[in-house]
Order: structure tokens, then sequence, then C-alpha cells
């Protein structure tokens, strides 16, 4: 997962700039400011409770980081739009064991998305965008100095999302950016789930089956413009 690794710290350094500024201007002038957001996330795939490995079984319930930066582009009567990015980098742990030590899913997630903002404060949005999924399966031992890995299998495709998300501390006077909370539905379909490659012996197998969406992830952070 080092493509994700990078592709997150771009999408946090971005965020970095919005997050100095949130309180420079008064919520009457949002519209011209950025919207950041930096965010600990819950993640629930269904399709991993269908898979059958060899031996175990995982997980469906996962945690993460994850991230957005928008602009606005155009505001109506009651409402904003705002074009930007989104990325999230989770892991969802396994009951597998591998040879070198426990098997997890890693998932990374990076795209462009809208968000059509709401309310009087324009701290209430409408998500929806697309985007990259790459995720691997992967044993990894840390009792190393440098670690050691082993990837049995790794998929990517593009997808779809869509979501609702709100500003909790921009409804505050003189505030613009606060708690934030968010909740997304990612379409994707990641095909059949196999050893793609063994290292001593198989992990997964000739085919545990396939893993799609839906994949549900709560977002909790901070955020704002």
């Amino acid at each position: 997962m080092r493509h994700g690794l990078t592709l997150f710290a771009l999408l946090t350094a971005a965020c970095g700039s919005p997050l100095a500024m949130a309180h420079e201007e008064p919520p009457t002038e949002a519209f011209a400011q950025h919207r950041f957001e930096i965010w600990l996330g819950v993640s629930h795939m269904p399709g991993l409770d269908d898979l059958e490995p060899l031996d175990g079984d995982f997980d469906s319930t996962g945690f993460g980081l994850g991230g957005a930066w928008h602009v606005p582009v155009k505001r109506f009567e009651n409402s904003d739009l705002l074009l930007g990015i989104d990325g999230y980098l989770g892991v969802t742990d396994s009951s597998l064991s591998g040879y070198i030590g426990d098997v997890s899913l890693y998932h990374v997630y990076l795209g462009g998305s809208a968000k059509w903002a709401f309310g009087e404060r324009r701290n209430i949005y409408l998500d929806a965008g697309v985007g990259y999924h790459g995720v691997d399966i992967t044993e990894l031992d840390d009792d190393y100095l440098y670690g050691d890995e082993h990837e049995a299998w790794s998929d990517s495709a593009g997808g779809a999302f869509v979501g609702a998300s709100w500003d909790i501390g921009a409804q505050r006077a003189h505030e613009t950016a606060g708690l934030t909370v968010g909740f997304k539905v990612h379409f994707v379909d990641f095909g059949r789930v196999y050893d793609e490659d063994t290292y001593i012996g198989p992990i997964l197998g000739d085919d545990a089956g396939d893993l799609d969406g839906p994949i549900y992830v709560l977002q909790i952070g901070y955020g704002g413009r």
C-alpha cells in the first residue's frame, strides 16, 4: 500500500492551508473560503463476510483516516456548489494467519467529488463523487526493524459514492470550523479474491469469492470553511 500512503500524504498536505485560514473570515463570507476536513473513519464492508478463505474469516468493520478539500464554484439563492477531492486510507483485520504474520485488508481511495451546501450557514452538505479504489490482502510482521510483508492479492477499480456531511461546529456564532460528521456509501466491485502470490503456503485459495460493495464509511473529525 505504499502507493496509497503517497496519495494520502499529498491529500493531507493540501488540507493544511485551509486549516490555517479557517477563522480569518466571518461566516457571512463563507462562500469565498475553501472547505477542508480531516477525519477518523469506521468502515463496514459486507462483502468481506461472504469471502471463504482457506482458514479463518475477515472482519467486516475496519478503521482509517481520511480528508477532503473543496472550493466553491457556484452560489445559488439558498445553496452553494463546491468541487474538490476526497481521500481515505483504511485497514480491516482478519482471523487469518500467514507464515510471517497476521493478515489484513488495506484499502485506499482517492477521487473527485461535489458538495452541495444548504442551511443558513451553508454547513449541511449532500455529497457525490467518483474515484479510484485500491485494495490488497497482506500479511505483515512488525517484529523486524523495518518490518516484513507479503501481499497475497491486490486489485483496483473505479467507483462512485453518495453521502451527506454536517459541519456541526460551523453552526456556532463567529465560528466557521469545528466538529464535522459524515456518512458515505461507496459502490465498487473488486472481482474475484484468490492467492495471486503464495509465500510458504496458500492463504486465500484458488477462489475465496467475489469482493464487491457497497462500502459504508462513518466519518468524525474536524472541518469547516
